[in-house]
């Protein structure tokens, strides 16, 4: 694989970092550094690229490449060695696997009473993780060990490894089941449009057989939940999704099911939790399930909580919106965004768009379309989706037109139908360039929403497309903006009143 070392070296936290230093050093020279931890370096600071030959010449000024690339697998063998020493304790299937290598190597020695030793403490640690493919792994070396040591009787072993074998049998059933699902959902792209898609996962998800809980493992049965509430989430059945995932929930504390090798797991869990609450207007249940989120973050280690910070502030946001305070989501983001401390782990982009978003609802519009401004000469706009580029400059337009910047959102609706030419022609657009219709007359005749011609026009747009949803994916719901300016009441306002409407 190209670049394996740039991206292993890339990926790494810092205090895998600092281990790998730690752990080096017992191999280095006094007084002299290893070339391996100055290669280290160099790629750590991302500069120059490991296939630059100003970096091998640096080690090698003959130019031998070959040495160059001896250097590089040594680095990776080291940094291996280092990762996995590292994480050996966090993973109980590690320890585990430790323990049959540790009884294979006294096996070759003839240390049968030690191999014995440990094939027993590698089957409980396997038996209380459930963990029957290391079982069979473990069973077959005790049968090994009984062909070596002839005082020891095979039966015993040989009875759990079939009565393991059924158990064993129907979880890689399920597994495969699991795996056809997830693949069928990636693929329909979590459309709701491609025929039999749901049909289909509902028939795989009726044959998981699911009698016996107890003999399933934890694992298995928080992917079955991650399946299940995915097929819930495309039917967009809130309900008995927001049903589901509380039951679960609850059921899985009970169980003691979440534990800290998969705490990230029930962090996800929350989240889900929040937005399908939010979904289904259950304000109560929506402020419980953001604080246990934030609860869980607060406890849980630094690099989960870097990694779900972004999706809590959002969580957040939601609670602020639905509570009329999009002042305190403003100011909880903007404090974000001027904390140096997490300048490398915010989405700034996303940060940006949310910012400009609860500014309009506050009716700042130029501080709304400051950010907006801020998005499209971000880094990180021309990586974003077109649909998703068609409707910032749609938002862009229609905040232009609330400050009477009509000229230069003229300018810039002609630039966005040229750019966006062929999308604009397709059926799956057809709501928005219905609308940037509409705001072109609105932009160039300004009074025009008095005509009796407009305003049938606008009704009929907003009848069409009166499907408002909040945290969809769309910025600005279409019809609710027109219908705050026919109506000349602010847009938050009608999102608040097609929210809690019955």
């Amino acid at each position: 694989m190209k670049y394996l070392l740039t991206k292993f070296i890339r990926r790494m936290r810092v205090e895998e970092v600092r281990y790998y230093k730690i752990f080096n050093a017992n191999y280095t020279q006094k007084g002299k550094e290893k070339r391996t931890v100055e290669l280290f370096d160099a790629l750590y600071q991302r500069t120059p690229d490991e296939y630059d030959a100003s970096l091998s010449n640096k080690f090698f000024s003959n130019k031998n490449r070959n040495a160059y690339y001896r250097l590089k697998n040594r680095l990776l063998h080291d940094l291996e060695h280092s990762m996995i020493t590292f994480h050996i304790e966090e993973d109980e299937e590690f320890i585990i696997m430790n323990k049959i290598k540790l009884a294979s190597i006294f096996l070759q020695r003839t240390a049968y009473e030690e191999a014995q030793n440990y094939l027993e403490e590698a089957e409980k640690l396997a038996i209380k993780q459930q963990a029957y493919n290391l079982l069979n792994v473990i069973y077959d070396k005790f049968i090994q060990l009984c062909h070596l040591n002839y005082t020891l009787n095979p039966t015993p072993f040989l009875e759990k490894k079939q009565a393991i074998q059924a158990k064993h049998e129907q979880i890689q059933q399920n597994e495969l089941l699991l795996a056809t699902i997830s693949y069928q959902l990636h693929r329909s792209n979590f459309s709701t449009k491609e025929e039999g898609v749901i049909e289909t996962l509902e028939q795989i998800q009726n044959n998981i057989q699911l009698t016996d809980k107890e003999s399933i493992s934890h694992e298995l049965r928080l992917r079955i939940n991650q399946c299940a509430r995915k097929i819930l989430l495309q039917k967009r059945e809130f309900e008995a999704l927001s049903e589901y995932l509380h039951d679960s929930f609850i059921e899985f504390n009970h169980a003691g099911i979440f534990t800290n090798k998969n705490q990230e797991e029930k962090i996800i869990m929350l989240i889900w939790l929040v937005n399908a609450f939010v979904r289904v207007k259950d304000v109560d249940k929506t402020i419980q399930f953001t604080n246990q989120l934030k609860d869980n973050l607060d406890s849980s280690n630094q690099a989960l909580n870097n990694k779900y910070l972004w999706l809590y502030c959002q969580c957040k946001m939601m609670v602020d919106i639905i509570q009329k305070k999009p002042e305190r989501a403003i100011e909880t983001l903007e404090n974000l965004l001027h904390n140096p401390t997490y300048s490398k782990i915010l989405n700034y982009f996303s940060l940006y768009l949310n910012l400009s978003m609860l500014n309009y609802y506050c009716q700042n519009i130029n501080e709304s379309i400051d950010y907006i401004g801020k998005i499209v000469v971000s880094k990180d706009y021309r990586s974003i989706s077109r649909h998703l580029q068609i409707n910032i400059g749609i938002v862009e337009l229609a905040l232009r037109y609330e400050t009477q910047d009509y000229d230069y959102a003229l300018n810039r609706y002609k630039e966005l139908r040229r750019k966006y030419r062929k999308e604009l022609t397709q059926k799956t657009y057809t709501e928005q360039k219905q609308f940037l219709e509409i705001l072109r007359d609105m932009l160039t005749k300004p009074g025009v929403l008095n005509q009796a011609r407009m305003q049938r026009k606008v009704s009929q747009f907003i009848a069409e497309y009166s499907h408002f949803e909040i945290g969809g994916n769309e910025l600005l719901d279409y019809s609710l903006w027109l219908k705050s300016k026919v109506e000349k009441r602010p847009y938050y306002e009608l999102m608040l009143d097609a929210y809690y409407e019955e």
